[in-house]
């Protein structure tokens, strides 16, 4: 069965009791916003369609947040911080080794918790708007740039003292990055022949021709397009 089938054919969740505590309730409603954006889009998504989704009243999103743009501000909060706790967790148990440092953080990127269809959906509908609406990059920026300047670390450890200046290290760290995003997008536009383990498969066989003899490219993972 694919992602997108145990998704749709997930149990239906337990209704919330009444006496919900306000970060259960509030966490309820950002579940509700991510289920209409993933489905419908960022611009088409309302309110209506939040409440409807939580079987809550209008009231309700009133009370735990001012405005429809902080409940989205939320919901980018919530995704960011997810991803962060991840990859930070991950990295704090890999050890020393820069290799297995970089493979931590992939790891990561590429978890189950991570890459569904729902939340691939929500980051690329934020992305798409942080040109416009400057507040969703910097909350973005608070957990990612961490992320960026450990990359750039961990390249810059693996080039060794060939890279003196450390700009080969850099540019690698931001071709790094830019491949699981774009490995990202694949996976949310060919859901059909795309998945989690094969992006991650040849993200790590990318990485290790960057840096011979450093990793281990005999991952088992089946390729991310049936190749």
């Amino acid at each position: 069965m694919s992602p997108q089938q145990k998704e749709a054919t997930a149990p239906t969740p337990r209704p919330v009791p009444r006496t919900a505590t306000r970060e259960v309730r509030r966490r309820q409603l950002i579940m509700a916003a991510m289920d209409s954006i993933a489905q419908r889009g960022f611009s088409d998504t309302t309110l209506r369609h939040v409440t409807e989704n939580a079987k809550l009243s209008h009231g309700v999103v009133n009370y735990h947040f001012d405005s429809k743009e902080a409940l989205y501000d939320a919901i980018l909060e919530y995704i960011a911080k997810e991803h962060y706790q991840l990859w930070r967790r991950n990295l704090d148990a890999a050890g020393d080794d820069p290799a297995a440092r970089l493979t931590a953080i992939v790891k990561a990127d590429f978890d189950r918790k991570i890459c569904t269809p729902k939340k691939m959906a929500v980051w690329f509908a934020f992305w798409g708007q942080a040109k416009y609406r400057p507040n969703y990059l910097k909350i973005h920026n608070i957990y990612d740039e961490e992320r960026s300047r450990e990359i750039i670390r961990i390249c810059t450890a693996l080039a060794g003292p060939g890279d003196a200046d450390g700009k080969g290290a850099e540019a690698t760290a931001h071709a790094i990055e830019a491949m699981i995003d774009g490995l990202w997008l694949s996976m949310l536009l060919y859901p059909a022949g795309t998945t989690a383990a094969g992006c991650h498969r040849d993200c790590m066989q990318a990485i290790s021709r960057m840096f011979p003899g450093r990793f281990d490219d005999d991952m088992d993972a089946a390729p991310s397009h049936g190749r």
